[in-house]
């Protein structure tokens, strides 16, 4: 991998596209609009969980729906507030040579008087000339990941440890 600020895998546009696209996710975690989040997921990963809906009769569009609302509703109780670190991430390639990022970053969750904070790493992907964001949270997520994007398979990921 290679530092974001001086890699030569990235056009100028590119990363003027990915630096806005992440500006624009953390504007709309820190003001609650926990909606728009579906926005910013690659969507080879939406489509595998609306055919998976569709596997169990649920109508995909209102699948979309019920989460939003349930994102709101945790937005509502919850208050979350965060960025990450473009100073500080890595750019690296597929086994294809399509580039990917990893960006750190950092939230601070607030339920009541309790309030947690948080560090991981977001991939971000490029799927259609459009930057996409993916938590890498956990096992599962890269699992999902590697199915729905086999050129990740050989890619050294990293996962939040729980």
């Amino acid at each position: 991998t290679q530092s974001y600020a001086s890699t030569a895998l990235l056009s100028a546009d590119a990363k003027q596209a990915l630096d806005a696209r992440v500006a624009a996710f953390d504007r709309n975690m820190n003001r609650g609009n926990m909606q728009v989040i579906f926005d910013y997921l690659p969507p080879k990963m939406l489509q595998e969980m609306r055919q998976l809906a569709e596997r169990e009769d649920v109508n995909p569009e209102v699948l979309q729906i019920i989460m939003g609302s349930m994102l709101q509703g945790i937005a509502r109780e919850l208050k979350m507030t965060g960025r990450h670190d473009m100073s500080q991430a890595l750019v690296g390639t597929t086994g294809s040579g399509t580039p990917y990022v990893l960006v750190p970053g950092a939230a601070r969750v607030t339920a009541g008087a309790e309030t947690m904070t948080t560090q991981g790493v977001s991939l971000a992907l490029l799927d259609g000339g459009q930057w996409y964001l993916l938590g890498l949270s956990d096992q599962e997520v890269l699992t999902n990941l590697r199915r729905t994007y086999p050129e990740f398979g050989g890619v050294a990921l990293p996962v939040k440890q729980k």
